[in-house]
């Protein structure tokens, strides 16, 4: 049986005093909500503490720790072999993301697993902005959008002179804007302008 399915057949007992624990919050300034915690809390305190004080929810905790710990060994074991020789140093480049949490989903493990990666190899943390190539929905390479190269109008050509093929090269490039290009049944080309993951 695994750990979720354990939580919830011990929990099955104790779903009466964790679903009146559920109704109420010790959040807030209100007194009286406050006082309503507290009532609710000693009422169900004693069959709380005597379940999960039981050594199983201890031994639980630590078969997960222990888990968790053999499934890190076992990524950074695999992430080592990649050396040819002990010479080498193997560096990790670490997207220094945050997620931010919503209802209903978990945040992403990133202090956690920053810290084992960093505790094994030399670890740099690097923005994550736009660091990607391939759209997360269409599949499909993202490319920067370029308008076409041209020179000066004739009348800037005489006051600043002409472009060199660099600066034609730059000012070509839009920045900031992406776009991710596909072909269509009758072979034209299309272009969808995305914007970083959403």
């Amino acid at each position: 049986m695994n750990a979720r399915k354990k939580i919830a057949a011990w929990n099955a007992g104790m779903k009466e005093h964790l679903e009146a624990m559920s109704k109420v919050t010790s959040r807030g300034a209100d007194f009286d909500a406050f006082r309503e915690f507290m009532e609710v809390r000693i009422a169900h305190w004693d069959a709380l503490w005597e379940e999960y004080t039981k050594p199983r929810w201890a031994r639980l905790r630590m078969n997960r720790y222990g888990g968790k710990q053999r499934a890190f060994a076992n990524f950074f074991n695999a992430l080592s072999a990649l050396k040819e020789d002990e010479s080498q140093r193997l560096v990790v480049a670490y997207g220094a993301g945050r997620w931010k949490t919503q209802k209903g989903t978990r945040p992403a493990p990133t202090t956690r697993t920053y810290k084992e990666c960093a505790r094994r190899f030399a670890t740099i943390p690097i923005d994550e902005f736009r660091t990607w190539y391939t759209h997360h929905e269409l599949g499909r390479t993202i490319q920067r959008v370029k308008m076409e190269t041209c020179q000066r109008s004739p009348e800037d050509i005489a006051k600043y002179g002409p472009l060199t093929e660099e600066q034609m090269e730059r000012r070509a490039k839009v920045r900031g804007l992406l776009t991710s290009v596909s072909t269509t049944n009758d072979g034209k080309k299309r272009m969808e302008f995305v914007n970083r993951e959403f």
